[in-house]
């Protein structure tokens, strides 16, 4: 079966994803673009920053001005992994259209897409009222990639799209493993550079990894490839702190008293340098106490 939950997977990687998104966005803001639209004739001019100085701040997914068929507006897109849960997808639209309009009065074409093949399933994409001769009416446009026929989207040929595609619907009568090899058969084809299509091919085991055996990724997607990404490479960074953070606190547990190694804690995970935390395992192994060690974080 290679379907799966995986819930501890995405939870480790949820920052690894929204970074990604908004990564491929931003490089391949047109591509999703038109794929959102439904148009080719589109012209991004320029993003947006939509950080709202409220009591609290809001931030959309992506935000740009655009000009479609010779007319400006702002297009927003919301990227959803899952079902929105702490608020209502329809009222966290309506208020990112009043910033948005009172911002820049403009048409505002908003979009919500959603990942995981069982999210959004009850979004109509619209909400209303009319009473007494008050009426307020908004439509987004509700995009689940599992409805999308993926094969359609692999002749767009877009690269932007392309990491998308895994969660999209195969062809009729193909195996899941078979799509996902078609898939990334598609991305190592596309007309890119070395180093887009090795971010691209992360992309596609990171987003395919949602819902599939993220070992379905390592079997289709060769392991050189994957290094050249400079997403991977900040992952394996990543991992490598956050493995010798924890070796760090280890040893001082292990040789002193863990209420002074606790009050040294948040200093040590602040710290983002990794030669710099290797350095600080090897003070942890060699200092005589725990003053010692502290002196070193100081220094």
């Amino acid at each position: 079966m290679i379907f799966s939950n995986h819930r501890a997977y995405n939870i480790f990687m949820a920052q690894d994803y929204d970074n990604m998104t908004k990564d491929l966005f931003a490089n391949h803001a047109t591509d999703l673009s038109r794929f959102v639209l439904g148009v080719d004739d589109v012209e991004v001019l320029e993003n947006l920053d939509t950080e709202q100085q409220t009591i609290i701040a809001q931030r959309t997914d992506t935000t740009k001005r655009i000009r479609v068929n010779n007319r400006e507006a702002i297009l927003h897109v919301e990227l959803q992994l899952r079902n929105s849960t702490r608020k209502p997808m329809w009222a966290r639209n309506a208020a990112y259209h009043g910033y948005l309009i009172g911002e820049h009065q403009m048409p505002v074409y908003s979009n919500v897409i959603y990942f995981h093949p069982t999210a959004g399933r009850n979004d109509t994409g619209q909400y209303e009222y009319e009473w007494h001769g008050y009426k307020y009416t908004l439509h987004y446009k509700v995009i689940r990639l599992i409805e999308i026929e993926g094969e359609e989207v692999l002749e767009m040929q877009a690269p932007g799209i392309l990491p998308l595609t895994p969660l999209m619907k195969p062809p009729t009568g193909m195996d899941l493993e078979h799509w996902v090899q078609e898939c990334v058969d598609a991305t190592r084809a596309t007309p890119v550079d070395q180093q887009t299509q090795a971010d691209l091919l992360y992309a596609i085991s990171l987003f395919g990894s949602i819902v599939y055996d993220p070992q379905v990724f390592t079997q289709h997607i060769p392991e050189e490839l994957m290094r050249e990404s400079k997403f991977y490479q900040r992952q394996q960074e990543k991992i490598a702190r956050e493995t010798t953070i924890k070796h760090i606190l280890a040893l001082l547990e292990q040789q002193f008293h863990t209420e002074a190694v606790r009050a040294l804690t948040p200093a040590i995970q602040n710290i983002d340098d990794l030669q710099r935390l290797e350095y600080l395992h090897l003070a942890a192994a060699r200092a005589p106490n725990i003053e010692a060690f502290a002196q070193e974080l100081v220094e």
